[in-house]
């Protein structure tokens, strides 16, 4: 869907959406003249390569239930520009949206930020605009836009620190091995200030506990401060949550695919400790929070037949936890006929992707999205392996879903994934 936002159409002329600086100073300059917003605003700050959306998802939908004023600044969109800055669970509306964004950049001269740092600096200065922030109520979750440490969300000092699982990308900007990504992450850090971590990977986990200690932060890790566990041959799939404040029994989330379960626990740890800090979370509240979270675009299921399913996977990790969902027989098992609607950005290890997609999908169909960010349909094509299954380039995502829904056929189902570009584009024609 097209914005006609004036301001942000004048946004994306001076400043391209795709424009990437690490860095505080100039957002730190911007944000000085707007009266420093941030620091009176209470953040929780997330940052980790997977499950950043889906663990705000998850303490969205927690502290609505608890009672507590909650926006939230997430990125990048699906559909709208909007999406990014919420409160309530509502995106901001055009007419706000103009007007914040113009009272920004007129603070901004000499045009010294980026489009995100910019589009942070709005969300800050929105968000205490209204009563329910502009006098410390309320919690902000904020979403990193890539890595932490240099990234503009970073000039924040929260309640909670969250870092979730933690995987290979953007190794352009934050390097190239576990580790090197890990300590960027971790650059959300801060002295004293609680921080929550499921990293997953133990060599991530080993970075991020020694980043603690030097920065004086108390770290609870998944598996040792707080764990969970199914409940085996529960029907309802009911699950156990523990840290030093006991244990709990919570119900399914409302996200789907065995990933959620972890990010879940992760959002649950969160909340708890913003109970301990005196925001009036309950048992109730979290049961509540957990079964109505929405995230859009992330495993979302669009009824068929054949059924379509929505993934916003766009790195090697999120595809094989995409992968692994496929084969659970909740979501039609690995003989059902999948027709895969693929598209992936030029800076993504694609091929590596279309690897692991390579015996999930029994043919796809290629599109080129996301500009001139976007592979090209002969570069997407020879992505995939000879040995694997028939790739057949399209023109359009509109073609693309037609074919494959033909393809799948009414006992089939269609799976679109590998760029949120493409999952954005392909949700605006099915909703």
């Amino acid at each position: 869907m097209k914005d006609d936002i004036p301001a942000l159409q004048a946004l994306l002329q001076r400043s391209p959406s795709e424009t990437i600086r690490l860095g505080l100073t100039p957002l730190r300059r911007l944000l000085a003249r707007l009266g420093n917003p941030h620091n009176r605003l209470r953040c929780v700050h997330v940052a980790g390569t997977n499950g950043k959306g889906s663990v705000i998802a998850f303490l969205e939908a927690i502290l609505m239930a608890a009672g507590i004023p909650v926006a939230a600044f997430t990125s990048p969109h699906l559909e709208r520009f909007n999406e990014r800055l919420r409160v309530q669970g509502t995106p901001i509306d055009d007419h706000t949206l103009d007007a914040v964004l113009t009272e920004v950049m007129q603070h901004d001269p000499y045009i010294e930020t980026t489009f995100f740092e910019l589009t942070t600096a709005a969300a800050f200065f929105y968000f205490t605009s209204l009563p329910l922030f502009s006098r410390g109520n309320g919690v902000v979750l904020l979403e990193t836009g890539l890595g932490g440490r240099l990234d503009a969300t970073n000039v924040v000092t929260p309640l909670v620190g969250v870092i979730t699982s933690i995987g290979l990308d953007h190794m352009d900007f934050l390097g190239d091995t576990i580790a090197s990504i890990a300590r960027e992450k971790g650059g959300i850090f801060k002295p004293g200030v609680p921080a929550l971590a499921a990293p997953a990977h133990p060599g991530a986990a080993r970075t991020l506990i020694a980043m603690a200690q030097r920065q004086n932060t108390p770290l609870a890790l998944a598996g040792r401060e707080f764990r969970y566990r199914r409940i085996v041959n529960d029907p309802q799939q009911a699950w156990l949550f523990r840290d030093r404040q006991g244990t709990v029994c919570l119900p399914a989330p409302a996200l789907p695919g065995q990933h959620q379960y972890a990010n879940a626990a992760l959002a649950v740890g969160v909340a708890r400790e913003l109970a301990r800090q005196g925001c009036p979370i309950t048992r109730r509240s979290l049961r509540s929070g957990l079964t109505r979270a929405v995230w859009p675009g992330r495993l979302e299921r669009f009824p068929g037949p054949p059924p379509i399913w929505l993934d916003g996977a766009h790195n090697p990790a999120a595809i094989g936890t995409l992968v692994q969902f496929l084969r659970d027989p909740a979501s039609g098992g690995s003989n059902c006929h999948t027709a895969l609607v693929f598209s992936v950005l030029n800076n993504k290890d694609g091929a590596t992707m279309a690897a692991l997609l390579t015996n999930a999908a029994h043919i796809v169909f290629t599109v080129r999205c996301g500009g001139s960010r976007g592979h090209t349909l002969h570069a997407l094509c020879a992505l995939w392996p000879d040995s694997g299954p028939p790739v057949i380039p399209c023109d359009s995502v509109p073609e693309a879903l037609a074919k494959a829904r033909t393809a799948a056929g009414p006992a089939g189902r269609v799976v679109v994934a590998g760029s949120l570009y493409l999952v954005g584009e392909a949700r605006s024609l099915l909703c």
